[in-house]
């Protein structure tokens, strides 16, 4: 009997770990799924009063949207003043809807004050947003509410119900969080390098299509690492001393996860080159599967962080390492052997990283990270008309007074709804914002054909509820991986809570319909014209910061007198800068036409200052392979000194008679690295000789792309 229990006990251990340990999404939607069970369905048995169960669960969808804190201590924190919030904020609302010349001044009021403190930090963010959501709940409930305390109450019940439950589990497994964002870094990194792995081999036109693809994965990758850096500042801040070794050991993983992502970006030749003069397919073909193998096993480490189980490291990896070792031996001679062993030990690096990556960790001191704390702004910063924060909240103000007024002047019952599309559908620019509509409105219309389906399908009380129970589980699943299916389900969770109420879900969807075009298009609207950041007005010095930033990165290498704190710190910058350089090339092409006029010269600047950093990053990666010659040195001297030119000329500071000295003297730069590659001692000249490049293209290029922008 005993041995029969303990195997069921190991066959759920099993389904529990890999349905919803190894899947924080599905753990996350579980939390609030079953919050909300033990809400409703008691409400339904007891009380027999939908209202009460319907209510609470809004207060466990908003405290669900706005919890950020990783740190148990933290989250109570922001817990306790989201509860605070909630009640207050839905107390007014209950009191002034009836008195709409007020509840004007509780919108203005509410709306700037809410939507601009949560610029301070992560914590108010979050608090400050779920707060929002809970003023249009009560909008929505006020004429199911007998009276007016009933909301605040039954939303803040809500609300604490889910906090316990999310803090409790916290409390179970204090590390939780950092290792699910750690994990969700190495998946990150993983996709990266699976998908660089299409390039060997590869076409030209097969190749922009991948490194278009790479660079958004790579914007991924990097807002996980400040996302991973921003938790583990946060958590650091709440920890005693006796949790500092421990917190540590983090630390230690975020470093191995930058490491491991200057190797992952590096390239060591032009991919076209490559394919076109490597004879040898098999041999390319060799290190497309090498970097797969890579991809799965940073999967099984990620997964390894999530359960707490020791990391296997695959022996076909290292089976495909020797392989791939022998088959390159044979190239030997080969112009092309020396950039495929310089590739080949960057992934032998990444291999060993996975392998020793115990020992590896160990050797990075962190202890002077243990006082980092999470950057907070100071408000009187944010009451700044130029900061992109206050044009935010005055945006987002606007959109609701707007919304307002139109119930008000056409008498929308439950005119709420626009508020809250245009508070889901705000972004920060105009691209995301439109992304966000078309996501939005898409997803509304399928789920009220899914959801009237399914309400025929499902009539009774046990049908609506598992409707309920089901829509909001796999909202809470989507919603960081696909919105338009989240959408969905949001909406037919909508339709649920209605039938609940009333059995009026189905005739509450074409208002819902018309109420999301309406906010949507008023949210549209005042991006559109209210205050647009346009991202073309960004470029140039979003340019000449990513080239500031890549030049510092460049000098840590070379010049090696930075410490090993000061070249991460250079690094992770350069990778930041690139990345929002290339955020906003992607969301100008999502702009009007006339406010992308210079679309194509960004392009080529922004290819190029990426390429340089990706031929800097396989420049760091071998940094302590060997000193650099005089020569070497020499070169690279030369090449911060055009670096440096490129930047005085996007900053229009350049002295313009230079510029033909200086492309005169980049033209003799190959045939000279050239001459430098034949002499082994020279072994990063190709290294060099791929920088150089970029370099002298960036100063061809930037004076003419300058006249455009």
């Amino acid at each position: 009997m005993n041995n029969r229990i303990n195997i069921r006990k190991e066959q759920i251990k099993h389904v529990w770990i890999n349905l919803f340990w190894k899947n924080p999404n599905r753990l996350w939607a579980l939390k609030v799924a079953a919050s909300i069970a033990f809400l409703l369905i008691p409400a339904e048995l007891l009380f027999h009063d939908s209202f009460i169960g319907t209510t609470m669960a809004l207060g466990v969808v908003a405290m669900a949207l706005g919890e950020t804190d990783v740190h148990p201590r933290g989250r109570m924190k922001s817990a306790g003043l989201s509860l605070i919030l909630f009640f207050i904020t839905s107390s007014l609302v209950g009191l002034l809807y009836p008195f709409p010349t007020f509840f004007f001044l509780l919108i203005f009021v509410s709306a700037f004050s809410l939507t601009l403190t949560g610029g301070v930090n992560a914590r108010m963010q979050g608090v400050t947003f779920g707060t929002l959501l809970i003023f249009v709940y009560t909008m929505l409930g006020t004429g199911n509410a007998e009276r007016w305390f009933y909301q605040p109450l039954l939303y803040t019940i809500g609300a604490f119900a889910y906090s316990a439950v999310s803090i409790l589990l916290l409390r179970y497994r204090p590390y939780r969080l950092l290792k699910e964002q750690l994990a969700r870094g190495f998946r990150y990194l993983a996709e990266y390098i699976e998908l660089k792995a299409n390039l060997f081999p590869s076409d030209p036109q097969v190749q922009t299509l991948i490194r278009t693809q790479l660079a958004q994965k790579n914007i991924e990758l990097a807002q996980q690492i400040e996302a991973c850096k921003n938790h583990l500042y946060s958590y650091s801040a709440e920890s005693s001393e006796e949790a500092r070794p421990t917190v540590n050991l983090y630390y230690q993983k975020w470093f191995l996860l930058q490491e491991m992502q200057e190797r992952a970006i590096s390239s060591h030749e032009q991919y076209d080159l490559l394919s076109r003069e490597v004879g040898n397919r098999e041999l390319l073909e060799g290190f497309g599967q090498l970097m797969r193998e890579l991809g799965r096993a940073m999967h099984h480490f990620g997964e390894a962080l999530l359960t707490d189980q020791p990391y296997k490291h695959p022996l076909s990896l290292e089976w495909t390492l020797s392989a791939l070792q022998q088959m390159l031996e044979g190239e030997l001679g080969e112009p092309h052997h020396r950039t495929l062993s310089l590739l080949m030990k960057n992934l032998t690096g990444l291999e060993k990283n996975l392998r020793e990556q115990e020992v590896l960790s160990a050797q990075i001191d962190v202890t002077v990270f243990n006082s980092r704390k999470t950057e907070n702004m100071r408000l009187s910063s944010l009451l700044n008309p130029a900061h992109s924060r206050f044009k935010f909240a005055v945006r987002l103000t606007l959109s609701w007074l707007l919304g307002y007024g139109i119930m008000q002047l056409f008498h929308f019952e439950k005119g709420a709804w626009i508020l809250l599309t245009s508070l889901i559908v705000f972004q920060q620019t105009y691209s995301a914002t439109r992304m966000r509509l078309l996501h939005r409105v898409f997803g509304t219309l399928i789920g009220v054909l899914l959801g009237v389906t399914l309400a025929h399908l499902l009539p009774t009380l046990a049908g609506q509820l598992l409707l309920l129970m089901s829509s909001i589980y796999l909202f809470f699943y989507w919603l960081k991986k696909n919105y338009v299916v989240a959408a969905i389900f949001i909406t037919t969770y909508v339709l649920a809570s209605f039938n609940l109420l009333s059995e009026q879900g189905i005739a509450v969807m074409f208002p819902r319909i018309i109420d999301t075009l309406i906010g949507g298009t008023i949210a549209y609207l005042v991006v559109r014209f209210v205050w647009p950041d346009w991202q073309y007005k960004q470029l140039p010095g979003l340019l000449q910061h990513a080239m500031v930033k890549n030049k510092r990165y460049f000098e840590s290498i070379y010049e090696g007198t930075v410490t090993e704190e000061e070249y991460l710190h250079n690094r992770r910058t350069a990778y930041n800068a690139d990345n929002a350089l290339t955020s906003a090339w992607k969301g100008m092409r999502l702009e009007p036409k006339n406010r992308r006029q210079y679309e194509e010269s960004a392009f080529t600047l922004t290819n190029l200052n990426h390429a340089l950093l990706s031929y800097i990053s396989a420049f760091g990666v071998h940094k302590h392979a060997d000193s650099l010659t005089p020569e070497e040195s020499a070169f690279c001297r030369d090449i911060s000194t055009v670096l440096a030119y490129v930047i005085g000329l996007l900053s229009g500071m350049a002295d313009k008679s230079q510029l033909e000295s200086l492309i005169r003297k980049a033209n003799y730069w190959e045939e000279s690295l050239e001459e430098l590659q034949k002499d082994p001692i020279n072994t990063r000249a190709g290294l060099i000789y791929n920088i150089a490049h970029v370099s002298r293209e960036l100063l061809i290029e930037t004076p003419a792309a300058m006249l455009g922008i």
